[in-house]
């Protein structure tokens, strides 16, 4: 019973530690926050991502990815003029948070915010290695 319980409360300070580090999702129902110049502007659903910025189905590195595009997002937010951002989530496997910079310059209408099976959302494009894809996205910041 101590081994339980011992494992029990590792398993809780981790939940306490990823749920506190700025990935994943903000918390509730809201499944992404956009935050510009240290300052949330928008925190978005899932199902008002679907119904105010829209999905587009992509195929990308052969899977089939479904949710709103990136610029879409941002452009929803108003960050419009927007010339950086970070994505912040989790790197392949989900074992550790990331952080991707990403330039206006360099986004284009391919990057899509996929929504995964588990109902989180997973950054990919075609010129983005998948090894680079941020998964469990919970915040995009603009500065």
């Amino acid at each position: 019973m101590v081994s339980n319980t011992k494992f029990m409360a590792a398993g809780l300070g981790i939940a306490l530690v990823v749920g506190g580090c700025g990935g994943g999702s903000p918390g509730g129902d809201v499944i992404l926050r956009v935050v510009e110049r240290n300052e949330t502007v928008t925190d978005w659903t899932l199902s008002e991502l679907e119904e105010v910025v829209g999905f587009v189905t992509m195929i990308i590195d052969g899977d089939e990815q479904r949710g709103p595009l990136l610029i879409d997002v941002l452009a929803a937010s108003g960050a419009d003029d927007w010339q950086s951002a970070r994505v912040l989530g989790y790197g392949e496997g989900r074992a550790f948070q990331t952080a991707l910079t990403l330039t206006a310059a360099e986004v284009g209408g391919g990057w899509i915010l996929d929504v995964t099976n588990r109902g989180t959302l997973k950054l990919a494009a075609d010129d983005l290695p998948r090894d680079r894809w941020v998964r469990d996205v919970g915040e995009i910041r603009v500065p």
